[in-house]
């Protein structure tokens, strides 16, 4: 029985061997992050979660044809990511526009920090919304699922340092939005 401490790579390896807990494991390990990757990049929450689900329906499916030579998140975010841009390229489909996210609250905010901290979440989610869609894909897998630069190279097909100055040139993009009145 896989314990959830246990390598993603070892999961997978009972997951193969037919482990429903470790299918389990792995996805409560990963759903909320690649949910949010998705609300955040498709810009629908409806659709984040059916691509969510299809996401780890392929996963399962497809348990026997994985090879740990790359690290299983990689691999999962490639098929998210797949999945979202495939739907985003479906005839008559408008562009994508980030949704709006709750802010986690402050276990005793006042009203104020309330509002300021909803004003901030709300131009910080603008600004994000105006950057290139390239860039988008860059600074979500970057920040929001905590992908390195060599995971990312591997899930959008570039080369680690495409995907360095295009997080770079994101970020800028990004304070120049924010800094604007």
């Amino acid at each position: 029985m896989p314990r959830p401490q246990e390598s993603d790579e070892a999961l997978m390896e009972a997951l193969r061997g037919g482990s429903a807990t470790a299918f389990q494991v792995l996805y409560e390990r990963y759903h909320r992050g690649l949910f949010t990757f998705l609300a955040r990049f498709l810009g629908d929450r409806g659709q984040a979660e059916e691509l969510l689900q299809e996401t780890f329906l392929r996963v399962y499916l497809n348990r026997d044809r994985y090879r740990p030579r790359a690290a299983f998140r990689t691999w999962l975010y490639t098929i998210a990511r797949n999945l979202a841009l495939d739907w985003l390229r479906r005839p008559g489909h408008p562009e994508a526009e980030p949704e709006s996210v709750e802010a986690i609250p402050d276990p005793a905010p006042g009203p104020l920090r309330h509002l300021e901290a909803e004003e901030a979440l709300g131009r910080l989610e603008e600004a994000i919304a105006g950057l290139t869609p390239g860039q988008r894909e860059v600074l979500l897998l970057a920040r929001y699922a905590g992908l390195g630069a060599r995971e990312i190279a591997e899930v959008t097909g570039s080369s680690p340092e495409a995907v360095r100055v295009a997080l770079h040139r994101a970020l800028r993009a990004l304070r120049q939005l924010l800094s604007r009145p």
